[in-house]
């Protein structure tokens, strides 16, 4: 870097103080010639300090272009240097937001991934709760099946005993109604009375047989016959009976043909 100052006053030449020799003889012509010598003098002074200056401001001149230059350049750098800075900048920003981007991604990947294995594990249990249930509902199918089955078994079997028990039943009433007849019969007195006569008689009893109530419901038709009738039932009390409480409780109360 340089540094220069003008000067644009021009310059004074200052003419050099002569000593005249007066003479009294004086050559003008030679004068003349002094004066033109002292004057190409000055005029080179002149010339040469013109020529200076001019150096002088061609090289200021030079120098400031260079020092301008210098400076564009400097210019040129800084601003190279700010747009690379940028660029930079740019660049950085542009990785961060694809860094963030790819974060983002891979957070909604995750999430994806965990969403999926989400549903995946609620399908899972559904599948094994539905397997559970469909278990279930066959196990008890089957229970309920079984258990119908072995109901049904022991109805049939119960029924079976039941028909059979009744059957039993049927013909220990039979039995001691025909002996309960027979015990009537031996009371009965038919002296007088004509053959073929019947009536029908309720007979209502209590444990051991004893009668406590005979009614005849349908008569002969013959009173006399009707009251020995009634007669000989009160007189074969106590009738024989089952000692088989149940089979009795079907037999308190008995109708009965009474034809001897």
């Amino acid at each position: 870097m340089f540094s220069f100052k003008f000067q644009t006053k021009p310059i004074t030449i200052t003419k050099p103080t002569t000593n005249i020799v007066k003479a009294t003889s004086v050559n003008k012509e030679q004068v003349e010639l002094e004066l033109k010598r002292l004057r190409e003098i000055e005029e080179n002074k002149k010339s040469k300090e013109i020529k200076r200056q001019k150096e002088l401001e061609k090289k200021a001149n030079e120098a400031k272009k260079k020092r301008i230059a210098e400076e564009n350049k400097l210019k040129k750098i800084k601003k190279k240097k700010e747009e690379e800075k940028k660029k930079r900048i740019a660049e950085e920003n542009k990785l961060k937001k694809i860094k963030k981007k790819k974060e983002e991604e891979k957070k909604k990947r995750i999430a994806e991934e965990n969403k999926l294995k989400k549903i995946e594990k609620e399908r899972k249990e559904l599948e094994k709760k539905q397997k559970e249930e469909k278990q279930r509902a066959e196990e008890a199918e089957r229970k309920r099946k079984a258990d119908e089955e072995k109901k049904l078994k022991e109805k049939a079997l119960q029924d079976e005993i039941e028909a059979e028990q009744l059957e039993y039943d049927k013909r220990e009433i039979l039995k001691y109604t025909s002996e309960i007849i027979k015990s009537i019969e031996n009371r009965f007195n038919r002296t007088n009375l004509k053959e073929g006569l019947s009536c029908k008689i309720l007979i209502r009893m209590i444990e051991g047989g004893k009668i406590i109530e005979a009614n005849i419901v349908e008569s002969s038709g013959n009173e006399l016959f009707d009251q020995r009738a009634e007669k000989a039932v009160y007189s074969a009390s106590p009738l024989p009976v089952p000692t088989d409480e149940k089979l009795f409780n079907k037999m308190r109360a008995i109708r009965i043909t009474f034809d001897p």
